[in-house]
């Protein structure tokens, strides 16, 4: 056993043997050689504001949007489809003024969601017109053709 006391013979890691040798050489890391990356800027502690932190109760950061769906408007779209391949039976592509009644309401929705659901109300309002007009031209065809 040797003294602890006593310095390494062999220059043991640490001790006044001589002059400190350079660090050992790494293997080179797997895969293709990789560049060096430019210096990336700090990011302060700081921004608009006092930092956002979640509170206990609430789980999530403030600032993860929430879905929203505009529910009259995926309705109007549902409705106008239904709507039109029923109006060669000309009553019942009536209800297609149920459908443009949501697909006007959608589209005021869009507007309070800040655009949510938007491009279905239009699209909604366009396929419950044309079932009304496709209705409106069965009643007119019903009517008018010698039976």
């Amino acid at each position: 056993m040797s003294n602890p006391y006593q310095p390494d013979p062999y220059g043991g890691y640490g001790q006044a043997g001589g002059p400190p040798g350079p660090p050992p050489q790494q293997p080179p890391p797997y895969g293709y050689p990789q560049a060096p990356q430019p210096p990336q800027p700090m990011q302060p502690g700081y921004g608009y504001g006092y930092p956002q932190q979640a509170h206990p109760s609430h789980p999530y950061p403030p600032n993860v949007p929430m879905s929203v769906n505009n529910n009259a408007a995926t309705a109007s779209v549902v409705i106008g489809f239904v709507a039109i391949l029923l109006s060669c039976i000309f009553f019942l592509g009536i209800s297609g003024l149920v459908g443009l009644g949501f697909g006007v309401s959608g589209l005021k929705r869009a507007t309070q969601l800040g655009g949510t659901g938007r491009t279905a109300a239009i699209g909604g309002i366009v396929l419950n017109s044309l079932a009304l007009l496709i209705s409106l031209g069965v009643m007119v065809l019903a009517v008018t053709s010698p039976s």
